[in-house]
């Protein structure tokens, strides 16, 4: 499968309009500028009930596109409780198990026919998501593999849906062994996963398993991983998606948590503003901490786009009033910028990282000069050592 750049951005209820702006119907693009987006992901409950514009907006301007049923959603018995999940045309009637092949096999088959209505360019093939380090799976997805097999409405190219736990990585990797060859790529989600917070150890352990799924041959798709891309254009890695400012990591417990219904007495706090990606640091913001930032000078300018998003003179203290549009254009620049697969790539990502780290200690010393809170730069301290150890295993392979 050809991925294109390699960002796959997710869209959904939250953000399809902006996704809309930056692809009009009858122009070629956000400010007569064309934006190069070969791949998109859609949320499965929502593009059956509301995404048809959004669909037939991404066929006429050539966007191929998955569907993510969330399919890893029926093995838990807490998503029977979501109406948006319990009411879908392929939800089982109750949660999936690796002993009941006949319930297996109308899913598998109403999950495939779902894709195939909505008009989707690969069939992403329903997976499973183990709830923590002792939920064996292996069992389950290769049971549902097979009868995907089985089920395909027709011919398109087939990714299979890879549920791992970060701490079962052997495990991992045998279940990578055990991947049917008739698929042509691995949607990979690893739970728990966070960009800004995990370790050094963690992040290469993620990019082995992902290397390897590529040395078997499989286009490989890094699930929430885009706030990784430099690190994942020198490891070899195809593909990853996100969210736009958002949906850039997974917890299986917190995204079973967050759909789960509420009693009516919680208080749920109303999120402020917006969020957008931020390429000088290589991360998103808040609308807050943007507006903390933009209360120095001296930063506005470090921090001004120049991409369509944002440029014919917006005023760059607004930018999160258009943070989705902003955050699709930047990923997008961002992917197109890194080259190819390589040892060019590894000088390239330590380049562009250490850049990003210039920038870090420039924003933390102006908001500590004017006495205001700092922003969370200590994730690229991390990534950095993960590209040096990349650079440094690649020649001593050499």
């Amino acid at each position: 499968m050809d991925l294109g750049h390699g960002f796959l951005p997710r869209i959904d209820a939250r953000n399809y309009k902006a996704v809309e702006r930056c692809l009009p119907r009858d122009g070629p693009g956000l400010f007569s500028v064309g934006l190069d987006l070969p791949w998109a992901i859609l949320e499965g409950p929502w593009a059956l009930q509301h995404g048809a514009p959004t669909i037939e907006l991404c066929r006429d301007r050539g966007v191929s596109f998955l569907v993510d049923t969330q399919a890893w959603r029926y093995h838990d018995p807490r998503t029977f409780l979501v109406e948006k999940f319990a009411r879908t045309p392929y939800a089982p009637a109750g949660p999936l198990g690796a002993s009941d092949r006949s319930a297996l096999s109308r899913f598998v088959e109403a999950d495939l026919q779902a894709q195939a209505s909505l008009g989707a360019s690969a069939y992403l093939l329903p997976g499973v998501i183990p709830a923590n380090a002792h939920d064996d799976v292996r069992a389950l997805t290769l049971t549902l593999l097979e009868t995907a097999q089985a089920a395909l409405p027709d011919a398109r190219p087939c990714v299979a849906f890879l549920g791992v736990h970060t701490s079962s990585m052997e495990a991992a990797h045998q279940l990578v062994d055990d991947l049917p060859h008739w698929i042509d790529g691995v949607y990979l989600q690893l739970s728990p996963v966070n960009p800004l917070y995990d370790s050094p150890s963690k992040i290469i352990d993620a990019l082995m398993l992902m290397r390897h799924a590529t040395q078997q041959g499989f286009s490989v798709i890094a699930g929430r991983l885009a706030g990784l891309a430099p690190l994942l254009r020198a490891a070899g890695i195809a593909g990853a998606d996100a969210g736009l400012g958002e949906g850039e990591s997974f917890a299986y417990g917190a995204k079973i948590r967050n759909h789960e219904p509420r009693n009516g007495t919680e208080h749920q706090p109303r999120l402020l503003g917006g969020r957008l990606y931020v390429p000088q640091l290589g991360r998103s913001l808040s609308a807050r901490e943007w507006d903390r930032l933009m209360e120095v000078p001296a930063l506005r300018g470090q921090l001004l786009c120049r991409l369509p998003c944002c440029a014919f003179g917006l005023p760059v203290e607004t930018t999160p009033r258009r943070g989705r549009e902003h955050s699709l254009h930047c990923r997008v620049a961002e992917a197109k910028a890194l080259p190819s697969p390589g040892r060019p790539t590894i000088d390239a990502s330590i380049a562009l990282l250490e850049q990003r780290q210039s920038t870090a200690r420039t924003i933390i010393a102006s908001l500590d000069e004017a006495d205001l809170d700092p922003i969370a730069t200590g994730f690229l301290d991390n990534h950095l050592a993960v590209a040096r150890y990349l650079r440094d295993s690649s020649s001593a392979a050499a």
